[in-house]
This record gives C-alpha cells, structure tokens and sequence, in this order.
C-alpha cells in the first residue's frame, strides 16, 4: 500500500511538471563519453542547479559508451536504462528520481497518460493469462497495419514498444513481427498522413493484432499531411521503390485505365519509346533486360493491345517492388532491372466487393474468408469492349477501321493458414490478347501462371518460403488470306522451384536460398489452314534449358549509421538436346553458303553449359541526421535473349536461350548517391549516379529475318555496351499539394565489332541503342481538395530516340534501292505529354457498406502528335519522302467508376 501512495503521489506531482522546461531537455555536448553516469549526474547538479535522487549501487557500474553528442539527457537516460530494471520520473523542471521499475510499468503508464493528454486513440488488447508463458521464454506478437477505409496494407509504418524499448517496421505487406517477454506493453503505430494510434497490450502468449490507422482529418484552412512517398530516403536500399497501389489509383492515366507499368516509366532512369510499345528501359537496358515477377513467377509479356494497357489488374495487386540498382542477390536472370508485384491476399475476416467501369474496360474483384480466420480467396477479372478506341485511330501506316481488340486477364489466389507459423498460398493467373486487322491477320497471344507457396516460420529468428510453379506464354498470328492462309505458332514454358531462408539475428539478417527453373522453348511453327494455301509447313526444333542458382546475403547492421549488404549469387545454365548444330567455314563469316557440317545431340545430351560467380554490394552510411551516402555494385548474368528487330517489342518476337552460339549477358552496374530528407520528412531529395557495362549483348544485323530461321547464329551479332547517367528527384511529402520532380541525364550505346565488315555494325564504331534518350523530366503531383477530392497530374519529356534513315535512293535494274544511313544516326522530334485527373472518393464512414470512386481524366491535355517513328515512302521524283506516325496524337477525355462493398 506505501508503493502505491508513492507512486500515485509521483503521477500527481507529473501531471503538473511534465510540460514544463526540464533537466530532461539539458543537450550533452559529446565530451562524456567514457564517464559514469554517476560523474554524469555529479556534473549537472553542479552546474545546472538541478537534483538527482537515487541509490549509488543502482547506477554504480553504469558508464556511457557512446558520445550522445546533441542529445537530450531524456534520451540518454532512456537507452542507458534500455536493458535493466530503472526508470526515472521528473518530481519537478529541476529534480529526477530514479527508481526500481521492473515491469516497466511506470513508463508504460506515463506513455499511456501523455497519448491520452494528447488526443491520441488507445486501444487495449490481452492476448493469455499471466503464467501461460514461462518465465525466460519470448512469446511472438505477429501484425498488420493496413488503412481502415481502403483496407490496404501501409507498407514501412513504425512500430514501437515502450518508446524505445523495441522498434521495428511493417514489410512491403504492411506485416510485422515483435519478440517479446512476457508482461505489460505500451505499443506506437506511425505512418506518414495517418492518425498516430497507441495500443495498452498485455501479452501472456503469442498473438496477432489487426492495426486499422485512419487518415488524418482534413480542413480547407489547414496545412495537412499526406503520404505520398511511404519510404524513409534515408534508409531505403539503394535503386530501390516501394511503389503505393492507392496513389497509382490516384494518378492520371490513359482513358482511366490505371497502368502499373506506365507509372515505372516515370521513375528517375526509366523510360519507354513511346506509345504502343511494350514493357520499358531501365538505365540503358533493353526491354528483354527487366524481370518482371507475379507471385515469384517470370511473366514474358506484360502489356495488353500491344502496350497500350497492363496486364495486371491493379485491384489484385498487393504491392510492388522494383530495382534498377544493388539488386539483391536473391533475384537473378535479368540484368537491368527487377519488378516484384505480389497479388493481394483475400480477407480471413470479412467479404469485400470493387466493381470498376470505364471507358474500354471492366473489371470486378471479391475476396473475403472461406473459413473466417483460417482459409480466404480473392478473384479478380477484367475485360475489354475498346474496338471503338482502335477504330478511332487515323493513321497513313495502316488501316484500323475494321480492326478489333479484344483481351481479358484474372487471378484466383486462396490462403489457407494451417497454423499460426505457417501459411499456404495458390496463385493461378491468366491473360490473353487478340488483335484483328479486318481480312488480313490476326495476333493472338496469352499467359499462364500457377505457383503454390508455403511460407514458414521455424522459430523467432529462422523463416522460409518455398514456391513451386509453372508459367506458359505464347502467341499465333493467323493469316486470313486464302492463298497464304496460315497459321504461325510460338511457345515458352517455365517450370521452377524455389526456396529461400530468412535468419534474423541480432544485427544481421541473412538470406539464402537454391533456384531451379527448366525452360522448353517452341521457337515456331508454320502450318496453312487452307487446301488453296501456298505456304509450306515448318517445325522449328524444340529447345530444352535448365537454369539453377544458390544465393546468400547478409544485411548487417554495422551500428545505427552504418549498414552493409552483401551477396553472391552462383547460376548455372545448361542447354539440351535433342538439336542440330550448324558448322561453318572456320575463320570465314556465318552463312547458310559456308556451312560445312552439322552437329546432332541426342535428347538429354548437354549442348553448352555456363557458370559465374554474381557478388552484389549495398552500403548505407547516414552520417548525419536525415542524410546519407548510398553505393551499390551488382554483376549479373543474363541467359534469355529477346530477339527483335524493331525498336519496340511487339508479341511476335521470340526468345533465345544461350547455347552453343550465344553466349550469356553480362552485366557490371556500380551506382552511388546522396540522399536527404528534411523538415521530418516533409520534403526529401536525392541524386544517384551510375555507370553500367554489358558484355555479349545481341543486336541484329541490317535485313535480318528472325522468324522461323534454323541458322538464327547467321542474322545476330554480339558485342558489348555502356550506360551511364545521373538521376535527380525532389519530393514533397506533406501538405495539402505533394509531388515530386525528376530530373534524368542518361546514355546508352552499343558497339559490334566482329572480324569482319558483314559481322560489324557502324564499321564497329559504337553507336546510340535505339531507346537512348538523354534528357528525361518527369513531374508528378496530388493536390488534395478535401479529405475525398484530388487533383492530381503528371508531366513527362524525353528526348526524341536514335533512328535509322535512307539519305539517297538509287536506280538498280529498273529498281529503286535506299542508302541508308549508319545505325541509329538520326533522332526524332523530342517527347512530351501533360495529363491531369480529377478523383472523387465516396463518403470515408466507416459504416457505410458501398464505397463509390469517380476518376475523370484527360490524358495529352494539349493534344501533341508525338512521334512514335518516322517512315519514308518515295515521292514523284523518286527520293525519300518522310511522313510521321503518332499512335496517340489528340486529347483523350475519359471517366471512370469504382465501387467498394465491405
């Protein structure tokens, strides 16, 4: 009863000196260090005129470690008691008691007062009875924090224990993980825009919590925080993005579809060659250079209506993770960069409902609990009524009138958790695409996917995922012409295991893992579809490939300004039979005319094999507050070859494995950069720097016919590039108005130099690729209207790609023959577009079931006729006559609808 009176006449005497200016604010000024805290505490009174009341042999052996320049005598006392029983409350501005508080309890009350005193929500949870859990023995608290009207994850949101007992962060999921003793606990939850929310935990055994956060509330006469940017600049790792689901929803896009990748493209370093082109460059690379994953598994194809839409329903979209620099040795196979996209899990505890319709599209995603706590399901499934849009487009190139489009893509995932360490998850996805040109041919292409996923945890520190899977993309080009009636077929299958283990321990967390793909390549097949068909039956040989890797990688926390990450990756490639290899003349030029003999491997018999070492390298140093130096290095191999021979990938293109002609990519990125926030994050700028080197890159020689070749080795050459830039942003985070501006200088070239003339291009002088764009801006923006009305827009402007022209035409025989010029020599005019959006939320109440979202939209506001290539046909007189193709080259208005049933 004495130690209660004691310490309810403490709280009473705290109420009224907790606001006032303390002893506790006295900055140190880093000339301690190596003192006792009992020096420490001597010194203040003497020259501070304050009191300390304690016992000696409490303190005795307590000595400071560290300099705590800067830092308050708050926070010094706080982490010098972090690991023992004391604590400390202020009597009065000048007098501090330390005391005995095993428990902690003390501080967690006065945490719990000062949430309250503020205005902050506190919940309370009880997770056991006391005694459920031994004495010594740490019991697991597993969570989610997610945005309670949206119901989607918050990504890096802070958790804290106790103040500073314990801090970690939600993942890319919004999930996080805390071990703790038995006992009382104050827990903080913080994210960026969002209502700080407190909860008063007592946990006897493990546990999970659902953390809802709620926007901050919003006045017209206020300034208010948003979250834009949901990454602390500081402290991500180099060339990485978290990128946000609900602000690609925001953001303006092309007749309201919301587009994945087209909001990569306006990314510092990365760019697109322009409307109707798929996928995107990366720091100088090729498209066939991004390995773009869903749910862990390669997906090949990754657009709709060749580029003009993703095909990835954003509805079914978790998050998104992308790297273009200190790729983590976990991901390989790609050298220029990685997109991560993770489909959303379906709700265990309730059903929800999205319905979308816009202008070209229609989509409907349901996921909720199967069996509530346990088994969930979510499925999404998006359509397509866009032949009006392709009928629309007026162009000299081609005649799309009578065209027609059609596409769909769903995913079916189900979550089974079998217990409280282990989850089962099953992702099937579908895509496919058709496109007609009324009496002439029809492109159809789709892709497959299935992956099963276990995930595991063994014990606290120690956590697994195994991922078997399956994924298949093709195309067929139909040919509707009764005298060439045809149809051409083209195939890839991937089968692949996976296994990765994550060793949390203490300052290092380590990965490691083994990676098993097997490739089947069908690089065509020609068969007419009509008795009146001239065209001649032709079966490629089918290719057989296995890819395998080990990787590790420890992140360490070399102290708190200081972290390190380094990895090494081990692939090996291995080729196939059954095959017939082509020998040629040695020392002449590969020729179908020099072929000298052939080569026959049986099925199974090894063809080639290649093996590399990949190590990867990351450092963090924030040597000041809010501020740090990033480096990163990654050398990786790359053993699929896109082969094209136009500018942007279209469906028909095909695949290459290495072999026993090709060789395999290799890639060398070293990237380093200054980062800073300020003002709490209000505002963040960075600049990154980075220097790339590619060996036994494909290019294809002028003229080459790719389709259905048997000596493909005779039209590709090999040689080496180089990529370097500089990539600046400037981010407002906070505000009724955010955004962010960047700034891209860039260059990539290529240089083939073979033995000979024929085996060279630009007579082995280095030339731009074709994606070399050297100026890029990108200004993106959201001006919040009220807490359910945005404003938000985008600019973009790259200079105009390389191209290859005829300067003079000639007569041959009766025949005009072009002289062109050297690869790549000419550019375009240069690139730009404005697009704004209008976005209208439904009412926010939490208890309204149906949640409705208008996005009005217009994209090319001042309608530029971008260039997307130049052609050339002959005029009367007989020379070049060049004319401009623009895909989209007016102002597109577009409105679309989203609903939400909870």
């Amino acid at each position: 009863m004495k130690m209660r009176c004691i310490l309810f006449l403490l709280f009473c005497l705290l109420s009224f000196s907790i606001h006032a200016q303390s002893i506790l604010d006295y900055q140190l000024n880093g000339s301690k260090q190596g003192k006792t805290l009992v020096d420490l505490i001597q010194e203040i009174e003497e020259n501070q005129d304050a009191k300390f009341f304690y016992l000696n042999q409490w303190i005795k052996n307590i000595s400071l470690e560290k300099s705590y320049a800067g830092e308050k005598l708050q926070d010094v006392l706080s982490d010098l008691f972090r690991d023992n029983s004391l604590d400390y409350v202020l009597m009065y501005p000048k007098v501090v008691v330390i005391i005995k508080d095993p428990t902690k309890d003390i501080q967690k009350r006065e945490t719990l007062i000062e949430a309250l005193m503020s205005g902050k929500k506190v919940e309370t949870y009880q997770f056991g009875e006391d005694g459920d859990t031994p004495t010594g023995q740490e019991l697991t608290i597993n969570g989610e924090v997610i945005d309670w009207t949206t119901g989607e994850a918050l990504p890096f949101a802070t958790v804290s224990v106790n103040d500073s007992l314990q801090t970690t962060a939600s993942d890319e999921q919004g999930r996080f993980r805390l071990s703790l003793p038995p006992g009382s606990y104050v827990l903080n939850f913080q994210f960026v825009g969002y209502n700080e929310k407190v909860l008063d935990l007592l946990a006897y055994a493990d546990g999970k919590l659902f953390v809802e956060l709620e926007k901050e509330s919003v006045e017209l006469a206020e300034v208010v925080v948003q979250a834009e940017r949901t990454q602390d600049l500081t402290k991500s790792k180099i060339g990485r993005t978290i990128l946000s689901v609900r602000d690609l929803k925001l953001a303006p896009a092309f007749l309201g579809e919301v587009d994945l990748v087209r909001q990569v493209q306006t990314l510092p370093g990365v760019t697109t060659v322009g409307e109707a082109a798929m996928g995107f460059n990366v720091r100088g690379g090729s498209v066939d250079q991004n390995l773009i994953l869903y749910d862990g598994m390669p997906v090949f194809n990754s657009s709709h209506v060749f580029g003009f839409l993703t095909a990835f329903n954003p509805e079914a979209v978790s998050d998104v993770s992308f790297y273009k620099g200190g790729i983590p040795s976990e991901y390989g196979g790609r050298i220029s960069s990685v997109l991560d996209i993770k489909s959303k899990d379906g709700d265990l505890q309730d059903w929800k409902v999205n319905l979308g319709l816009g202008m070209i599209t229609s989509n409907a995603m349901v996921n909720g609990p199967i069996k509530e706590g346990k088994t969930a399901m979510a499925a999404s499934i998006r359509s397509t009524y866009s032949n009006w849009l392709v009928n629309a487009i007026r162009t000299d190139y081609a005649d799309l009138s009578e065209s027609k489009v059609d596409f769909y893509d769903a995913t079916l995932k189900l979550t089974h958790l079998i217990d409280d360490d282990t989850k089962l998850s099953f992702t099937g996805y579908s895509s496919n695409d058709a496109f007609s040109l009324e009496g002439d041919t029809t492109y159809r292409w789709h892709n497959l996917q299935t992956s099963l996923k276990l995930d595991h945890q063994f014990n606290d520190q120690l956590g697994a995922d195994f991922v078997l899977g399956r994924s298949l993309y093709g195309y067929n080009v139909e040919n509707e012409d009764p005298r060439q009636a045809s149809e051409l077929s083209y195939r890839i299958a991937i089968s692949s295991l996976k296994s990765a283990f994550h060793l949390d321990k203490a300052a290092h967390k380590i990965d490691f893992g083994w990676q098993l793909s097997h490739y089947l390549f069908k690089p065509g097949t020609l068969r007419p579809t009509s008795s009146e068909s001239s065209v001649a039956n032709v079966q490629m040989e089918t290719q057989y490939s296995i890819e395998n890797a080990f990787f590790v990688s420890d992140e360490w926390d070399v102290s708190d300004e200081l972290t390190l990450e380094a990895g090494l990756r081990l692939p090996m490639f291995f080729s196939f039979g059954p095959a017939t290899i082509f020998q040629y003349q040695e020392g002449g030029i590969k020729q179908v005319s020099s072929i000298t003999d052939t080569i026959q491997y049986k099925g199974g018999q090894l063809i080639k094999s290649y093996m590399g070492l990949e190590p990867r390298l990351s450092v963090n140093w924030k040597f000041a507050p809010e501020t740090s130096l990033k480096f990163g290095y990654n050398r990786i191999y790359q053993y699929l070859h896109l082969v094209t021979n136009t500018t942007a990938v279209t469906p028909v293109d095909i695949w290459q494995p290495s072999g026993y002609y090709f060789r395999p990519q290799r890639a060398d990125q070293v990237s380093g950069g200054f980062f800073k926030d300020f003002n709490n994050k209000a505002f963040g700028f960075s600049t990154e720097v980075f220097y790339k080197y590619i060996d036994n890159l494909i290019d294809f020689k002028d003229g080459a016919q790719l389709i259905l070749n048997r000596h493909l080795e005779t039209e590709l050459l090999q040689g080496e590039g180089e990529a370097y830039g500089v990539e600046t942003s400037f981010f407002k985070n906070t505000g009724r108005l955010t955004g962010s501006l960047s700034y891209t200088y860039s260059r990539a070239f290529r240089q083939i130099a073979g033995p000979t003339r024929s085996e060279s291009i630009n007579h082995g002088r280095r030339y731009p690729a074709s994606f070399d764009q050297p100026n890029i801006i990108n200004l993106g923006w959201k001006l919040e209207l009220s807490s359910r009305h945005f404003f938000t827009g985008n600019f973009t402007y790259h200079t105009g790609r390389p191209v290859t022209i005829p300067l003079a035409v000639f007569g041959y025989d009766d025949n005009s023959v072009a002289y062109f010029s050297g690869r790549n020599q000419y550019r375009i005019p240069d690139y730009h577009r404005l697009d704004f959006a209008l976005v209208i939320e439904g009412n926010h109440n939490k208890k309204r079931k149906g949640k409705g979202t208008w996005i009005f939209s217009i994209y090319n506001v001042y309608g530029r006729r971008n260039p997307y290539t130049i052609f050339f046909g002959t005029s009367s007189a007989g020379v070049p006559e060049p004319y401009q193709l623009s895909i989209v080259g007016t102002i597109f208005p577009s409105v679309s609808y989203n609903l939400k049933f909870e």
